[in-house]
């Protein structure tokens, strides 16, 4: 009787638990949502009413529509994905190729919240690295999530490096961030679906739990893993490690 109730109560505790991470979930994704939403209607509407009358200022407007369009787009990537993948359907199409453009692909797509949040990232990309067999697009979402979580938990810190080097076997990618960091009884945890660290600092910080755990699929569906350090308040580098193609 005593095994009967104990197991009883922790299918319960377990059911209360999910259930309470699909609500916060939930509410984060509507935020995530929300805030794009109402930048990109609050610039379009300016735009349409004829308040801005030369090229340059509409330039400034149709950047920031530009750029939360593809936030939105990434957020609801995230959210395909982590379907995908919990219904087993998520594929990917690797094929041989090089590294460096994907890279700067995804430099050129954080380039403008980069830019406006006042960060300065250091790209350094290592010669001489033999092609790699990835899903090219697979993987740029994989780095936007990386250097969105760099973004989001830099702190007052300003500098975030992405660099692409070769260690014995394997391409390794590496996203550095000089913020918050993690406490050493996270670290394991922070690769689980929806989870985020219960930190005051988070408390302040959008988020859906979901970047790193699509990252470390994707890393070992290709061969490799995604690994983490961290220091708390001296910031976190995380590297995707990717096997590289056999040389001749």
């Amino acid at each position: 009787a005593g095994l009967g109730g104990y197991l009883l109560w922790r299918d319960v505790r377990r059911e209360l638990d999910l259930a309470e991470i699909r609500s916060q979930f939930a509410a984060s994704v509507s935020h995530e949502l929300k805030t794009p939403l109402t930048s990109i209607r609050m610039f379009a509407e300016t735009v349409r009413l004829g308040r801005v009358k030369d090229e340059a200022a509409r330039d400034e407007y149709v950047d920031p529509i530009i750029n939360e369009s593809e936030r939105l787009s990434r957020l609801l990537n995230n959210v395909l994905d982590v379907s995908k993948i919990e219904q087993g359907k998520k594929l990917y199409r690797p094929r041989p190729q090089a590294l460096a453009p994907i890279l700067r692909a995804a430099v050129r797509t954080m380039d403008y919240p980069l830019r406006q949040q006042g960060f300065s990232l250091d790209l350094a990309i290592g010669e001489g690295l033999p092609d790699v067999s990835v899903d090219a697009d697979a993987l740029e979402q994989a780095l936007l999530n990386l250097l969105g979580n760099a973004i989001k938990y830099s702190g007052a810190a300003r500098e975030i490096g992405l660099e692409l080097m070769r260690e014995g076997p394997w391409a390794v990618i590496r996203v550095t961030d000089h913020g918050v960091g993690i406490p050493p009884g996270e670290r394991q945890r922070i690769f689980e679906r929806f989870y985020r660290v219960p930190s005051p600092e988070n408390r302040q910080v959008p988020g859906t739990g979901l970047g790193l755990a699509l990252v470390a699929h994707f890393a070992r569906e290709h061969g490799g893993r995604l690994a983490g350090e961290s220091q708390p308040g001296r910031g976190s580098a995380f590297a995707l490690y990717l096997p590289l193609e056999a040389e001749p």
